[in-house]
């Protein structure tokens, strides 16, 4: 998954409340600010405000020479500092300076939170990013209102390496969104996605692909999850052509010489209905098309042709053995013969012959070719009920899994 920032609108810098306070500013008996004190930080104000920095700044250290300062006196100090170094873009100069007023214990509380928002944006923009994603959790957890805080919180873990983190925080998000009934935003799941990839956590990686699929259902997505059932130890040869159905269903993208391939595949299974289907969509007018993939494809697409008319010739004949046949097996892929030449009605009717036959081969890919077939005779919602009935942890329930996320999320 491409990695991409969720935040790049967020990183504004919060205001810091509230005038300086002078000397009537009493936080105890014994503490204010001096006369001479309030007199430079109240000039370093004014000449923040002018966007005179570098005065600003003079007039700060003028403050330091004075020495001694008290805690109330470094909060003002501390705090005044860090808004010309955030105006300067000085962005680790601020967040030292915006620790060390927090750390004399000063100030109110909104100018504390706003301080704490400010620390992790600081942190963020110097790249410290464990730091900044410290700052977030701590203002979080003291009830700050900025919820995009939350947000930088996860992209700083990321960019600090701390998958796993970013991931639960991540999916903590996406759970709420899909419960509320919103759509998780695209960069939130494919960062999530990679968060999980990041952290070899393969099963949470792929429940995150499948949400992708669900709410952005792009051509790229599908092939991936489909490659990865392909893809397993124990996916059998014979699924192979269910898997090819779902990949085209999904247009997801496929090369011509993956289509003849997958043409002549199902041509040996003995189903020239859909390997007629399947050469009459490729793209004869694509200009990368090599003149000997289109020799090719000009070939086979007569053969098939041929033997779809033939297959059309010999319909009853097909029906007739069919009602004789013993077995179970037989009768399924005649039902997906005679779907593929139109035939859905009489197609359905003998693979549920098939499978009220005992001793059925494979019953979990007949149930899934049924599905199919119920998809091509329009009868969407009795086939994701079929679907929903293929449980388990086989090849053919992770295909129906797929199928049913696809049938529930396209028109």
């Amino acid at each position: 998954m491409q990695k991409s920032s969720l935040f790049s609108a967020v990183l504004r810098l919060a205001l810091l409340y509230g005038a300086l306070l002078c000397g009537n500013a009493v936080f105890s008996a014994e503490e204010a600010v001096r006369p001479d004190v309030g007199k430079l930080l109240n000039k370093a104000q004014e000449l923040h405000g002018l966007k005179e920095y570098a005065q600003a700044l003079g007039q700060i250290a003028d403050v330091e020479k004075i020495g001694s300062l008290n805690p109330l006196e470094r909060f003002f100090t501390e705090r005044m500092r860090a808004m010309v170094l955030i105006s300067t873009d000085d962005q680790a100069g601020a967040a030292k300076t915006l620790e060390a007023a927090l750390a004399s214990e000063r100030g109110s509380e909104a100018d504390r939170m706003a301080m704490t928002e400010n620390l992790v944006l600081t942190h963020y923009r110097a790249k410290a990013y464990e730091k900044s994603a410290a700052w977030a959790e701590r203002y979080l957890a003291q009830g700050g209102t900025n919820a995009a805080i939350a947000n930088v919180q996860i992209q700083a873990l990321y960019l600090a390496k701390q998958y796993p983190s970013a991931a639960a925080l991540l999916d903590k998000q996406v759970a709420e969104a899909i419960a509320a009934k919103r759509r998780p935003t695209d960069v939130q799941l494919r960062m999530l996605a990679s968060a999980y990839q990041q952290s070899k956590d393969d099963a949470n990686y792929l429940r995150t692909a499948k949400i992708i699929a669900r709410y952005y259902p792009k051509p790229e997505i599908w092939k991936e999850l489909i490659y990865r059932v392909l893809a397993r130890n124990d996916f059998p040869d014979a699924l192979e052509a269910d898997s090819n159905r779902l990949l085209r269903a999904t247009k997801s993208p496929i090369k011509t010489s993956e289509l003849l391939a997958q043409a002549k595949l199902t041509l040996s299974t003995g189903y020239a209905g859909e390997a007629f289907d399947i050469l009459s969509a490729v793209d004869r007018n694509n200009s990368s098309l090599p003149d000997s993939e289109l020799t090719r494809l000009d070939e086979m697409l007569a053969k098939v042709t041929r033997m779809r008319h033939e297959d059309e010739a010999a319909l009853s004949s097909l029906v007739a053995r069919m009602d004789a046949a013993k077995e179970p097996h037989l009768l399924v892929n005649a039902a997906l013969s005679l779907s593929f030449l139109g035939q859905h009605a009489q197609a359905l009717a003998m693979v549920d012959k098939a499978l009220s036959k005992p001793g059925l081969r494979q019953p979990e890919m007949a149930k899934l070719r049924k599905a199919y077939v119920l998809v091509r005779a329009d009868k969407r919602e009795e086939a994701l009920a079929l679907l929903e009935a293929i449980t388990g942890a086989s090849p053919e329930a992770e295909l129906a899994d797929l199928w049913r996320i696809f049938l529930q999320n396209s028109n």
